[in-house]
């Protein structure tokens, strides 16, 4: 798992030839690697932008004030989840769960973890 993370930072994100060479790195299949990164929301297997902002969608989050936050950023970015803005700088993506559901709701801005998010939050961060 660290080795695909230092790999995605340096490279922005897995391609199969990045995969391949982790793998072979590692010693491993590329098949075996390929399924942790496909497995797994923090990795990307297709380019996204400068800023990924990850938003939890689980039921304590949603329940928690997170949809309203989710939907600030989808409307402040003019774009929906899984789309990157046109300028790709920020991409937008829901996740089902950032195992942190004592902080809802929750988001991460690329490796950065921020809780307690609200509308007002989400334009700070942005």
């Amino acid at each position: 798992m660290a080795a695909l993370a230092i790999a995605q930072m340096e490279k922005g994100w897995l391609s199969t030839e990045t995969i391949e060479d982790v793998a072979g790195y590692l010693g491993m299949a590329p098949v075996a690697v390929y399924e942790v990164a496909s497995f797994y929301n923090m990795y990307d297997l297709a380019p996204v932008g400068q800023y990924k902002i990850t938003v939890c969608t689980n039921l304590p989050c949603a329940l928690s004030g997170g949809v309203h936050a989710a939907d600030y950023l989808k409307q402040k970015l003019g774009v929906g989840f899984n789309e990157t803005t046109a300028d790709g700088t920020f991409s937008l993506e829901r996740v089902e769960c950032n195992a942190a559901c004592d902080f809802a709701p929750v988001m991460m801005v690329n490796w950065e973890f921020m809780d307690n998010m609200t509308p007002a939050k989400a334009a700070k961060v942005l």
